[in-house]
């Protein structure tokens, strides 16, 4: 049975008051939520449960419908989330390493805008949530935004901080993006003894599972030259973003 209901960790902000009229009246009006849960449905953006402050459970909000500070300018919702659900299933961790660091989102428009990690979406279950590749896999990190707004971004859009160990990138990183799978269970001879013989154990050359089309050392060679023509400096990617975001946590009314 597929997940697609799933418990977060849960945090308070508000609702952008026109996504309880489906958009037609109560602009720039807001309203104090609960966000507790989060459904995955395959090729939709995530959709997020809220309790309202006058005890209305909202089901399915788009991560574009919620913001941390009144002032907070609404942003396209694809700026924000940078890809759709990749499947049904859907795991959600808050991994302590990266609990509460500070991390930059560049955004669709070249921009980036700092913010604070809170937890991470990812899926799993079929060949898009699984497979290595461009086309393969990403997981979507759930970010308080500086601006108010909250971004849900894959790994290749953010540039993490930390002052004990990271040393922050000036020049754009020429990776590439991984095509191979890796698996440890080969063509080997089996022995009828409790212990395999060392000479029966060789070590083989992995295959590579090239994902979503091959990927030919020509095309390595292409896309590595191209990449050092064309490295792009992020302005500011050296400064320690100072500006701290708002508390996405607001105390219930007195």
């Amino acid at each position: 049975m597929a997940t697609l209901n799933l418990n977060i960790p849960r945090f308070y902000c508000y609702l952008r008051k026109e996504f309880l009229y489906d958009g037609t009246a109560h602009h720039n009006e807001f309203i104090q939520v609960c966000v507790f849960g989060v459904s995955s449905i395959s090729g939709r953006a995530l959709g997020f449960h809220v309790l309202t402050d006058n005890g209305a459970v909202i089901w399915r909000l788009p991560i574009n419908a919620l913001c941390h500070k009144i002032n907070a300018s609404p942003m396209p919702v694809d700026y924000l989330q940078f890809w759709d659900c990749f499947s049904y299933e859907i795991t959600c961790t808050k991994f302590d390493r990266l609990a509460e660091n500070r991390v930059k989102v560049h955004l669709k428009d070249g921009a980036w805008e700092g913010g604070q990690y809170m937890f991470t979406l990812d899926w799993y279950g079929n060949e898009d949530s699984e497979e290595a590749g461009e086309g393969g896999h990403k997981c979507a990190h759930i970010i308080a935004l500086d601006n108010g707004n909250f971004g849900a971004q894959p790994n290749n859009r953010l540039q993490w901080f930390c002052p004990a160990f990271v040393t922050p990138f000036k020049d754009k990183p020429d990776y590439i993006t991984n095509t191979r799978v890796w698996k440890v269970e080969r063509e080997q001879e089996t022995s009828t003894g409790y212990f395999y013989d060392s000479n029966q154990m060789h070590s083989q050359e992995q295959v590579n599972l090239y994902a979503k089309g091959s990927r030919s050392q020509a095309d390595l060679s292409k896309k590595h030259t191209q990449t050092q023509e064309h490295t792009s400096v992020t302005q500011g990617l050296t400064e320690h973003c100072s500006g701290e975001t708002s508390l996405y946590t607001i105390s219930p009314k007195s």
